[in-house]
C-alpha cells in the first residue's frame, strides 16, 4: 500500500508563507540531523525510535497499522520492526482473530531503551533551548510548539 502524498494547494501561497515553508523544512531537516548525532550509540535508529514511541503511546499493533501510521510501505516498517524485534525491543503475538498477522507490543527492554533515548534527546533540546536562547526567546519557542503540533497533526 502507498500513501499518497499531500498535494500543493492549487493556488499559490504568498511568498511570505513560502519562504516560510522552506525555512521550516530546512530546519526540521537539521533538527532531525543533529538529534540523530545526539543519540549515537543509544543503538536504534530514529525510526526505530520512532516505532518504539507509538507502541508506547498507542499500544499494540500489527505491522501493517504500523506502518499506516508512520507513512511508509509496510515492507519497510517490516525490516524496522524485524530489527526490534531481534534486538528483543518488541515481541511478536498472534493476533485475535487474523492468523495471518500478528500483533507487535513493547518488551520491558524495549520500554527501557525508549526512555534513554527519550532522555537523550531530550536532554540535548533542553541544554540547547536554554544555552542558545535568552528567556524571552525561550518563551516564543514554548509558545510555537502547540501552533506546529496543530501543522502535524492527522487530518483524517
Amino acid at each position: 500500500m502507498i500513501h499518497e502524498q499531500p498535494q500543493p494547494p492549487a493556488a499559490a501561497a504568498p511568498p511570505e508563507l513560502a519562504e516560510a515553508a522552506a525555512k521550516l523544512r530546512i530546519l526540521t531537516g537539521q533538527l532531525m540531523r543533529r538529534l540523530r548525532a545526539a543519540s549515537e550509540g543509544e543503538g536504534v535508529t530514529l525510526s526505530q525510535a520512532a516505532v518504539l514511541s507509538r507502541l508506547d503511546r498507542h499500544g499494540p499493533a500489527t505491522t501493517v497499522a504500523l506502518a499506516r501510521a508512520e507513512r511508509v510501505r509496510p515492507q519497510s516498517m517490516g525490516a524496522t520492526v524485524g530489527a526490534l524485534e531481534e534486538e528483543g525491543l518488541v515481541q511478536r503475538s498472534p493476533h485475535p482473530t487474523d492468523r495471518r498477522q500478528a500483533i507487535m507490543s513493547l518488551t520491558d527492554k524495549g520500554r527501557r531503551q525508549l526512555t534513554e533515548v527519550r532522555r537523550t534527546r531530550e536532554g540535548w533540546i533542553a541544554q540547547a533551548l536554554g544555552e542558545r536562547l535568552d528567556e524571552r526567546e525561550q518563551a516564543v519557542v514554548i509558545e510555537a510548539l502547540d501552533l506546529l503540533a496543530r501543522l502535524a497533526e492527522d487530518e483524517a
